[in-house]
């Protein structure tokens, strides 16, 4: 059913202004990133630290792209925090462009033809040797050639259409031997043509920003590749919209002359030749697209641009996780030193955390803070917060997560910038004395060489690692009828302790209870008089 221009851009602004729910398809929406991530970059979010800071749910919160190509890149951007500050100052005026809503209009109606969940396959041909090469292809015109020589000279020797008929039957085995990887091979170029319209019409905004620069050339190299794919594309129209019969009629003659072979083989060539042209269109739509994204998250969201030093330390002031709804902002301000929290469960140790990794990753990447200040030097963000038992490899807990930390420990040794790492909990899979140990061990060993964010339950790791660390903590507010977090970041230690409180709280019979506190009272009589 038709609709008018003007009825399509409402429908845009107001997904753009408040976006739906979207079911993600991780797997193709990241497959960019998986085809370019091994390239050399300042730094690729891992897995760990990915999942640590609920990445997936971070991409779905600054989702309000409108092309697959856009999701895509938003998505690489997300994973690859960069050092370029110029680069990152032209993605802030992007985003800031994409707040205008004459110039953003325009490019939502640009993106909307790469709606497809074929233009996932799109990172396929960036590469210039993603597509195989299929036995036979290079052979198809010499086959077709010699068939149309046996039945024309069958009129003087009738004998030859007897190897007319045997190439026929050739022809046929081929074409249903070979339709299937054909189709998968054909997939990623389908959208080439909803990707040059989009990029030329992009281009002719002429939109002030040093990204799309390069865009009306690889659109000159582009146009000649999309006339071949017409045919390809022509293929998807007559299977879904045409009637039956014509259908079968152009698949017979598809297969007697293996037109699908003839023109895969000519458009993997003009692939192969032309790939960084496909690329620098593609990643010129996703980054407009990405800015777009943005400029919606600033809408929603309170936010700051980020400032970027060339003195250690981090400052932060009302700094938020997006992802917690309500998240009660915190400041941070530190120099020389890096920073030990203590504090119960719930008392929002881990979310603050998450919220210094998330201003600094999304800094260095979509120049976009949720704080009210943000200053820094640009580090690379690695994190051990929710590592899982490696059961399936025969690890315990303790043992993978000691490989994590020397990781950890060899990166910084390796130096070649600085990192922010930030580490929940150290070697909880292992006895209350070899751990605090180890985590003083490695805790003094990595300061020096970074910023570290850790958290322990531990109260005499404050003073082994003094003064290179400075301590704050959460505290909570424990009564006979109700528990209170205020969730705000205090200076020095943890003087209470309410974690039995909690206990009695929680409903555990008054026996339990009791119990606890006596052994606790007498260990730290104990502890008092040993020390």
């Amino acid at each position: 059913m038709w609709t008018s221009t003007a009825s399509q851009l409402a429908a845009l602004e107001a997904a753009w202004r408040t976006p739906a729910t979207r079911s993600h398809l991780f797997p193709l929406v990241a497959r960019y990133h998986a085809n370019v991530q091994t390239e050399p970059a300042y730094h690729r979010l891992d897995d760990q630290t990915w999942a640590d800071l609920n990445g997936n749910d971070l991409f779905a919160l600054l989702d309000s792209t409108v092309s697959r190509v856009g999701q895509q890149c938003l998505y690489h951007r997300l994973r690859s925090p960069s050092n370029d500050e110029a680069a990152l100052q032209d993605f802030d005026q992007a985003a800031r462009l994409m707040a205008d809503p004459a110039p953003r209009g325009q490019a939502l109606l640009a993106l909307r033809r790469l709606t497809s969940t074929q233009a996932y396959y799109l990172p396929d041909i960036l590469t210039g040797n993603a597509l195989p090469a299929l036995p036979w292809t290079a052979a198809a015109p010499a086959l077709v050639l010699l068939l149309l020589a046996t039945v024309v000279g069958g009129f003087w020797q009738p004998a030859l259409w007897l190897l007319s008929g045997a190439l026929v039957v050739l022809h046929a085995v081929l074409h249903f031997w070979y339709q299937s990887r054909i189709a998968v091979g054909v997939r990623p170029m389908l959208q080439l043509g909803s990707l040059y319209r989009t990029g030329r019409d992009l281009a002719r905004q002429q939109l002030p920003l040093t990204a799309l620069r390069g865009l009306p050339e690889a659109l000159g190299r582009l146009g000649a590749i999309v006339n071949r794919v017409a045919f390809l594309q022509a293929n998807e129209v007559v299977q879904s919209d045409l009637a039956m019969l014509p259908w079968l009629f152009l698949q017979y003659i598809k297969m007697v002359l293996l037109l699908d072979f003839i023109v895969y083989h000519s458009c993997r060539r003009q692939v192969e030749q032309h790939f960084g042209a496909i690329r620098a269109v593609y990643e010129a739509v996703g980054y407009v697209d990405s800015a777009v994204a943005v400029a919606g998250f600033r809408a929603r969201h309170p936010h700051c641009v980020p400032q970027f030093t060339t003195q250690a330390g981090l400052h932060l002031a009302g700094a938020y996780n997006p992802l917690v709804p309500g998240c009660v902002p915190n400041d941070l301000a530190v120099a020389h030193t890096s920073v030990l929290l203590t504090g119960s469960n719930m008392s929002g140790k881990t979310t603050f955390m998450r919220a210094v990794g998330l201003n600094t990753l999304l800094a260095q990447t979509i120049a976009t803070c949720p704080a009210t200040a943000y200053a820094a030097p640009f580090r690379r963000v690695v994190s051990s917060i929710n590592l899982a038992d490696s059961l399936t490899e025969g690890k315990s807990y303790y043992f993978a997560e000691a490989e994590t930390i020397l990781g950890f420990v060899k990166a910084a040794e390796a130096g070649g910038g600085g990192y922010l790492f930030i580490l929940d909990e150290l070697f909880k899979g292992t006895n209350t004395v070899e751990r605090i140990a180890a985590t003083q061990a490695v805790l003094a060993y990595l300061q020096p060489r970074s910023l570290v964010i850790a958290s322990t339950h531990d109260g005499e790791l404050g003073q082994l690692l003094a003064p290179a660390f400075t301590e704050y903590h959460f505290s909570e507010t424990v009564t006979e009828t109700s528990w209170h977090f205020d969730y705000l970041l205090k200076p020095g230690p943890l003087r209470t302790r309410n974690a039995i409180r909690l206990l009695a709280r929680a409903g555990f019979p008054a026996e339990i209870v009791q119990q606890a506190m006596d052994l606790s009272r007498t260990l730290d009589a104990a502890g008092s008089s040993g020390a």
